[in-house]
């Protein structure tokens, strides 16, 4: 079951939100949105979210298994395991 958190009124926004909390925690430089991950697939998946970041900093998912857990993890822990706009409840 998912954490709940402050979170903001749209899924987009509460994405932005993750990725600048994956930011902070980790230094990501990720230049990715929420509004870009919703428009590339809906559900946005933990895995599909995962690789998004871990690509959009320059790395390779197949080569950073210890990442790839850490950043799945904090997705499930906010919205499980798929989210859709239709389905986030801010």
């Amino acid at each position: 079951m998912p954490l709940k958190q402050q979170r903001a009124a749209t899924l987009a926004e509460d994405l932005d939100l993750l990725l600048e909390e994956l930011r902070a925690k980790w230094n990501y430089s990720v230049d990715l949105t929420g509004a870009d991950l919703i428009a590339k697939k809906s559900p946005v998946t933990a895995i599909d979210f995962t690789r998004a970041v871990l690509l959009a900093d320059g790395l390779k998912p197949d080569n950073e298994p210890n990442l790839v857990r850490q950043v799945k993890r904090k997705f499930i822990q906010r919205y499980g395991l798929k989210i859709t706009p239709e389905a986030y409840e801010g």
